[in-house]
């Protein structure tokens, strides 16, 4: 029973996360995302509470995310740099969706605007780290920011391909 409990609240977080994205947050109404889920409203206040405790379970979801994301970067083989702009496994995941609807949440929330602004520090922090050089950090933030519009907006690869592992190379300082 705790199991289909554990599954009906996460099926109202994806749903609520999925509306915030596809209607930049105009459409994520309590009766709305319970239509999405294939809930009652009574079934989702059970769970939630109230809009509030919905938003709350949705940022706890990316801050979750967004730290084994960390933990991911820091023990990247090649590197956090080079992790942090590989796409492959990254457009559409839980975390890609969990930072959009974070994103779009922080408009209006200050706690969701913390997390998402924590997050990037701390991304920021980590690629420091790896490069030991805080603009090829931030450029190698835009880098990932750029690699990421292309994929998801052009939905095809750009006439001149980014070779990114011989361009970190390139940027990255000698280590003595």
């Amino acid at each position: 029973m705790a199991q289909h409990r554990d599954s009906a609240r996460e099926s109202i977080l994806t749903a609520f996360q999925e509306l915030l994205i596809n209607t930049s947050g105009s459409g994520a109404s309590l009766d709305a995302v319970a239509q999405a889920a294939g809930v009652t409203k009574g079934g989702l206040l059970y769970h939630f509470g109230s809009r509030d405790g919905l938003e709350t379970a949705l940022i706890e979801r990316l801050e979750t995310l967004a730290a084994a994301e960390c933990d991911r970067m820091r023990a990247a083989p090649n590197g956090a740099a080079a992790y942090y702009v590989t796409l492959t496994e990254y457009v559409d995941s839980p975390l890609d969706r969990a930072t959009l609807a974070g994103g779009t949440l922080a408009r209006r929330n200050p706690r969701a605007r913390g997390v998402v602004l924590e997050m990037r520090r701390r991304y920021f922090d980590i690629l420091n780290d790896d490069l030991r050089d805080p603009e090829l950090a931030r450029a190698t933030m835009l880098l990932a920011d750029g690699l990421y519009y292309d994929a998801t907006t052009l939905a095809e690869p750009f006439e001149h391909e980014l070779d990114v592992p011989a361009f970190l190379a390139r940027m990255r300082p000698a280590r003595g």
